[in-house]
């Protein structure tokens, strides 16, 4: 009803006046109109609008939580002084200051984000395996809101590269959809759902607005449901995944090595250029040459595509690919390969939590950045970081581990150590 007096500019009509209102109509014209759209199959069409409407009436509110949506915490599973989490996150705080277990929960998480396993970390810590994990998952969790705050502040969002993965749960697939600011490379949002189908983008689409983040500008791999995430946002095609489908074409539709060669050259010559001109040139003389090399329907579907994979030809500001999305995936596939699968999908939020929280403040080897520097500079600068990045030593100025050469240096001969 706030919805229907906004839209009508009043605020005096409840649920009682509509009933009233529909109770004056009679049913003899709607009877009419209903059966002569029985007739030609077009009694719903307004079903798509119902159904989008349902998506934003039931969607949970989002609030400030961006990334995997907070799970709830079962019971056990939350620290005992949540408020001593502003130590791990408090920029030049000396590490003598957060408390002993912070630092070795944040050890512990760092271990289990390189795939340590549980049962070794639970006979080094004399506990059962599955308290190291209500360990770790609910560091996780307390860490969660403030990352997400970060994410949610700072992160504007107006181009986006989205994809999804797919993980196999008690023998039924799901789909962990992530969306990933092209700016910055960080995770604006991510759900775990049971489909990726165009009512699933959607509902992706609805988050993302709810957040206050519907993006000008989504580029995807080409699944055809992304068309539904943000209708009003331009959609680009990765091009690199467009080369890739060159070559799976040919392989379903030609027979030969021979004849998948030859055509492939001149298929995928179409958009190396970076000139849109050359692009529609070279794609209506393939057009004329078709029906000879037998791939009339692959160039048809070309020009369906094509206003979605020359945007970004020639283009300073619009990515070709979604290369950093695949980065993304790359390292949760390393996590994920080791994890067997996941218990349930409980479970799985948890785990795909922390992994985001961790990836956020793990150094990539090619820059010895984090992600969220990026967005928080002062990371850096935080006991969480080096606790993550460096973690020997920050427990040696502790006073956990004994001040002693370094193991590199002890594993040295002793010829090339003097």
């Amino acid at each position: 009803m706030p919805r229907v007096n906004a839209q009508l500019g009043r605020d005096d009509l409840t649920a009682a006046n509509i009933d009233s209102a529909v109770e004056q109509i009679s049913c003899v014209p709607v009877l009419k109109t209903v059966r002569r759209q029985l007739e030609v199959g077009h009694v719903q069409y307004r079903e798509a609008y119902l159904l989008a409407e349902m998506l934003e009436s039931v969607s949970p509110q989002v609030a400030q939580y961006a990334g995997v949506g907070m799970p709830r915490a079962d019971r056990g599973m939350k620290l005992a002084d949540p408020t001593a989490l502003t130590a791990l996150v408090t920029p030049d705080l000396p590490l003598q200051q957060v408390p002993d277990s912070l630092c070795w929960l944040t050890f512990l998480m760092t271990l289990f984000y390189w795939n340590v396993p549980l049962s070794v970390l639970g006979r080094w810590c004399g506990v059962h395996k599955t308290t190291i994990l209500r360990w770790v998952l609910g560091l996780a969790l307390a860490l969660w809101p403030i990352v997400s705050q970060w994410l949610v502040e700072r992160v504007k969002a107006q181009m986006v590269s989205v994809d999804e993965k797919w993980l196999k749960i008690r023998g039924r697939w799901q789909y962990w959809f992530v969306v990933l600011d092209v700016t910055t490379e960080l995770p604006v949002l991510a759900a775990l759902l049971p489909s990726r189908s165009q009512w699933a983008c959607r509902w992706v689409g609805c988050q993302l607005r709810r957040l206050k983040k519907a993006p000008q500008v989504i580029i995807t791999d080409g699944l055809p449901a992304y068309a539904y995430l943000v209708q009003e946002a331009k959609h680009i095609l990765c091009r690199l995944h467009h080369q890739q489908g060159v070559t799976r074409w040919l392989k379903q539709h030609c027979t030969t090595e021979a004849e998948i060669n030859t055509r492939k050259t001149v298929m995928k010559k179409v958009f190396q250029t970076q000139d849109k001109r050359t692009v529609r040139r070279r794609l209506a003389r393939l057009r004329e040459q078709a029906p000879e090399l037998g791939i009339t329907t692959w160039v048809t579907g070309v020009e369906e595509k094509l206003p979605r994979l020359i945007g970004s030809v020639g283009s300073v500001r619009l990515p070709s690919t979604t290369n950093a999305i695949e980065r993304f995936f790359r390292a949760f596939q390393r996590f994920y390969t080791t994890r067997g699968g996941f218990h349930s999908v409980r479970s799985a939020k948890r785990e795909l939590l922390l992994f985001v929280v961790v990836s956020l403040f793990t150094q990539r080897a090619t820059d010895a950045q984090a992600p969220i520097e990026v967005l928080v500079p002062e990371a850096r600068r935080m006991p969480l970081y080096r606790l993550i990045n460096d973690p020997f030593r920050a427990l040696q100025e502790r006073g956990h581990v004994k001040e002693q050469p370094t193991i590199a240096e002890l594993l040295l001969p002793k010829a090339a150590a003097d």
